[in-house]
């Protein structure tokens, strides 16, 4: 089993979920833009190749629009935690039971949870264990989850008008958890690049680091 991927909470940063939904829908589209790109390597690509092959420049590029795509979904639950009373603890426990009811395969001896390590706070999720997920199912399977996300802050929290029929408490509850799957799915697929095509997942999440960094949303995150 790999070691598991863990983000960051931006502590300079305070998203909206329509903010977050727009962003969120900014970085697929620049992840499927990025896979397309990607796919008429992605057989030829041998284990090892240099690293100014054409297919493996794009293949890190596929991997960076998955983190961002990640990291929008784990900021917007550190900032539902603070600001909304969303427990995000309970919400993990309660993915990895839904995860094990579908019987998805992971290691269930490894702590999925927030971690806090001084100012900052961190989200972990599991390495799922799955056959037959490619780049455009994982694509597909995101899109899928944004619709979800998309249904609670619109249709059903009666947005244009129609007759709510959540409460804003379930309705925040649900945002929640459509934003947790979008990150395990993004999580899932970098698993499977780290083993499929040996992408170094620790190296590209330094760089996604110094790049909040540089924008200045997490100065001092480790």
């Amino acid at each position: 089993m790999l070691e598991p991927i863990y983000l960051p909470k931006l502590n300079n940063l305070t998203p909206t979920l329509d903010s977050t939904l727009l962003k969120i829908m900014e970085e697929a589209g620049e992840l499927a833009r990025a896979v397309l790109h990607f796919l008429p390597y992605e057989n030829t690509l041998v284990k090892e190749k240099d690293a100014s092959d054409q297919g493996t420049v794009l293949l890190t590029e596929v991997a960076a629009e998955l983190l961002d795509v990640a990291q929008t979904c784990v900021t917007m639950l550190f900032v539902m935690e603070e600001f909304y009373g969303i427990e995000v603890d309970t919400l993990i426990d309660q993915h990895l039971s839904k995860l094990e009811q579908k019987g998805y395969l992971f290691d269930n001896r490894l702590q999925y949870s927030i971690t806090t390590v001084g100012d900052f706070k961190y989200l972990k999720l599991p390495q799922l264990i799955l056959e037959e997920v490619s780049l455009l199912t994982t694509v597909c399977k995101i899109q899928e989850e944004i619709g979800e996300l998309t249904q609670y802050l619109g249709k059903r929290a009666g947005a244009s008008g129609e007759e709510a029929d959540l409460t804003t408490e379930a309705a925040l509850l649900g945002c929640a958890y459509e934003l947790l799957d979008v990150a395990q799915c993004c999580f899932t697929m970098m698993y499977i690049l780290a083993q499929k095509y040996h992408v170094n997942i620790q190296e590209l999440r330094k760089a996604h680091i110094e790049k909040l960094k540089r924008k200045g949303y997490c100065i001092d995150c480790p």
